[in-house]
C-alpha cells in the first residue's frame, strides 16, 4: 500500500521533487534525456533512488489562411499536466519494483489532460472565434482528500474589436459543464455541476482593464453561487505583464470550491499580484 504522508512532509517531498526535476531536465545531457523528455524523480521512504524518463504525449496543429484581408485560423491540440513525483514505500529498495510501479508507489500530484479546438477569424485587428475544448483533472486535496478526477466540457466565444493602433477592446464567455469520477469521494457535490463566465477588458498603450464574472451552479445547491473579479494590466517596457486585482469583489452564495464551504464563513474577496515575462 502507499504509504502516508503527513502534509508538511508531503509539502517537503513535492517541493524537493519538483527542484529535482528541473535541475535533471535543465542538465538532460548527463542523464541522457533529452529536450522532449520530462525527467520524473522516484522516492522511496524519502530517499532518491531512481528517475524515469517520460516521453511528451502532446501534440498540436494549425493553419492559417488568407483572403485578401481576412485571415481564418484553426487549431487543434493534446495538452498533458506534468506529474512531479512517485511517492514509494518499498524496504528492499525500488529496483525489483520497477516493473510493477503501480502497486508500490503514488503518484504525488497528477496534472490534468486537455483536448481543444479553436478556430477564429480575423480582419483589420478585429478578432472573431470560439474554442470548444473537452479534458480530465484532478480536484484539490483540501476538496477531495481520496483524489477524485472530474471531467469537463467547455464552449468559449470571444472577440476582439481594435481603435487604431493604441486602444483595444475584448470580450468572451465560456460555458462548462462537469462531471466527478467516482462522485461518491466528494460528498459536497453532486456528480454533476455546470459553470459559466463572463470576461470584459480593454486597453489603451500599455494598460488594460477587465472585469470578469462567474457562475457556479450544483445541483441540490438551495442557489447559484455568483463571484465578479476585477484586474489592473501594466505592460512593461522590458516584455513583462504586472497583472493587480482582486476575486470575488461582489459574491452571491457560497462557492463550492472553496475552503470555506466546508465551515460557517463566506468566501471573501481574494487580491492578487501576477507577472508574467516573454523569454
Amino acid at each position: 500500500m502507499p504509504m502516508r504522508l503527513s502534509p508538511p512532509l508531503s509539502a517537503l517531498i513535492l517541493a524537493a521533487a519538483l527542484a529535482f526535476a528541473g535541475g535533471v531536465h535543465a542538465q538532460s545531457g548527463s542523464t541522457g534525456a533529452t529536450d522532449d523528455q520530462a525527467a520524473l524523480p522516484v522516492w522511496n521512504n524519502d530517499k532518491l533512488e531512481a528517475v524515469l524518463l517520460l516521453e511528451p504525449a502532446a501534440s498540436s496543429a494549425g493553419a492559417r489562411w488568407k483572403f485578401g484581408r481576412t485571415s481564418l485560423d484553426a487549431a487543434f491540440g493534446l495538452q498533458d499536466g506534468d506529474s512531479l513525483g512517485l511517492l514509494c514505500d518499498r524496504k528492499s529498495g525500488i529496483a525489483g519494483a520497477i516493473g510493477n510501479l503501480a502497486e508500490n508507489c503514488s503518484v504525488a500530484a497528477v496534472g490534468g489532460r486537455r483536448a481543444s479546438a479553436t478556430a477564429s477569424v480575423a480582419r483589420a485587428g478585429n478578432r472573431l472565434g470560439l474554442t470548444f475544448g473537452t479534458g480530465r483533472d484532478m480536484l484539490p486535496s483540501w476538496l477531495a482528500p481520496r483524489g477524485a478526477r472530474y471531467e469537463q466540457n467547455d464552449l468559449t466565444v470571444f472577440a476582439q474589436k481594435s481603435f487604431g493602433s493604441e486602444a483595444v477592446v475584448s470580450i468572451g464567455g465560456t460555458v462548462a459543464h462537469a462531471r466527478l469520477v467516482p462522485a461518491d469521494q466528494v460528498p459536497a457535490l453532486a456528480d454533476r455541476w455546470s459553470s459559466k463566465s463572463l470576461s470584459i477588458g480593454g486597453g489603451i498603450g500599455d494598460f488594460g482593464a477587465s472585469i470578469v464574472g462567474r457562475v457556479v451552479d450544483v445541483p441540490g445547491q438551495p442557489e447559484q453561487w455568483q463571484g465578479l473579479g476585477v484586474g489592473l494590466t501594466w505592460r512593461t517596457p522590458w516584455s513583462g505583464k504586472l497583472t493587480v486585482g482582486a476575486e470575488n469583489v461582489v459574491t452571491r452564495g457560497r462557492n463550492p470550491f472553496s475552503p470555506a464551504y466546508q465551515g460557517d464563513e463566506e468566501e471573501g474577496t481574494i487580491p492578487y499580484v501576477r507577472y508574467e515575462q516573454d523569454l
